[in-house]
């Protein structure tokens, strides 16, 4: 431990930061709400702003934490042994909670609204695992794209080196190779370089925090101005016109410092809720979709989802992808440490 047990922990909450913004990005799914009003007028812009940052976060961190527990270098045996241990962790809740979403959707489509219903189950099981664009179960590619990270990152550390590695990430970075969406391929690359940053920055971790908490005003008042432009850009239909990978370097490098440095600024006097959801950052996770999905189908059997309706909709859907996993990892008493998957 290079800083102390506090050090840690900022890694903790920045994680389940991220993760609450990644459930705060999935309240609307495929179908806006329909119907005139401003009600879900707001909503579109801010999804759209926070798709240009909050996964990159998401992966930053992951790198960080796997080049600060040397995960990120390791060779050998201990490579093999760290695969198993990910495939165990990462592509174990992956496929399963998929299979759950998937056979789900397929039970009560016929009498609840299921949104992105599967033709069927084999055409469903199809696309889980194999045309990951349309997929059933979105929100477990993250799972699988870490587990690719583990197997192809340490071997090109090995190769390559520290220089070349960073060569290659902002290659990367602002022009991706296509990649075909089959088994998240198209996604492997396009958030590689936001992994990377993530362990090169780790090892320079005494200056870079240094700097994070000397400057952490002037990093916050940058992202908001930022963030503002995002938000005004997608309000005008301009966001989408923008090169995807572009975008995500130049929303991130913003948006990147000046989160890690409120978590850091966090870590005497942090909000007790946000400490509080920690240990349940991954069950929030993998669980989020599913709890969303199943408030938003009894919601709407009492009232349409329209645009009018959406301020209603919006905080009970919240409340249920956050405190919906919350009491399910309670009741069946598993309660894991914080990050010990999603991050490291």
């Amino acid at each position: 431990m290079k800083e102390g047990q506090w050090r840690r922990r900022d890694l903790d909450r920045g994680k389940t930061l991220g993760v609450l913004l990644v459930v705060l990005g999935h309240l609307v799914a495929r179908q806006d709400p329909s119907g005139p009003g401003w009600g879900a007028a707001w909503y579109e812009p801010l999804r759209a702003s926070l798709y240009t940052f909050h996964i990159p976060f998401l992966f930053y961190l992951s790198g960080y934490a796997a080049g600060w527990s040397g995960a990120a270098t390791v060779s050998g045996p201990a490579w093999a042994a760290l695969l198993q241990r990910r495939a165990r962790h990462w592509l174990g809740p992956a496929l399963l909670f998929g299979l759950a979403i998937l056979a789900g959707k397929c039970l009560v489509q016929g009498f609840l609204h299921v949104d992105h219903a599967p033709a069927s189950f084999a055409g469903g099981l199809v696309n889980l695992l194999w045309r990951t664009d349309d997929s059933p179960a979105q929100s477990v590619w993250y799972l699988v794209v870490l587990f690719a990270y583990a197997v192809c990152v340490p071997p090109l550390f090995t190769l390559l080196g520290e220089r070349q590695v960073l060569l290659l990430a902002l290659s990367l970075a602002v022009m991706p190779l296509p990649l075909p969406p089959l088994l998240f391929a198209d996604r492997l690359l396009l958030y590689l370089p936001f992994y990377l940053a993530g362990i090169l920055t780790e090892r320079h971790d005494t200056g870079w925090c240094a700097f994070l908490d000397q400057q952490h005003s002037t990093l916050l008042g940058l992202f908001a101005i930022g963030f503002g432009l995002l938000l005004l850009l997608a309000a005008e239909g301009l966001l989408m016109r923008i090169p995807r990978a572009p975008l995500l370097l130049a929303a991130s490098a913003l948006a990147i410092p000046a989160l890690h440095a409120a978590v850091r600024r966090l870590a005497a006097r942090l909000p007790p809720t946000l400490d509080w959801l920690c240990p349940h950052a991954f069950a929030i996770y993998l669980l989020n979709t599913i709890f969303i999905g199943l408030a938003k189908a009894l919601l709407m059997t009492v009232m349409p989802w329209e645009a009018r309706w959406f301020p209603l909709f919006a905080p009970l859907l919240l409340a249920a992808g956050i405190l919906g996993p919350v009491a399910a990892q309670s009741l069946v008493g598993r309660r894991r440490a914080p990050a010990a998957h999603l991050l490291r």
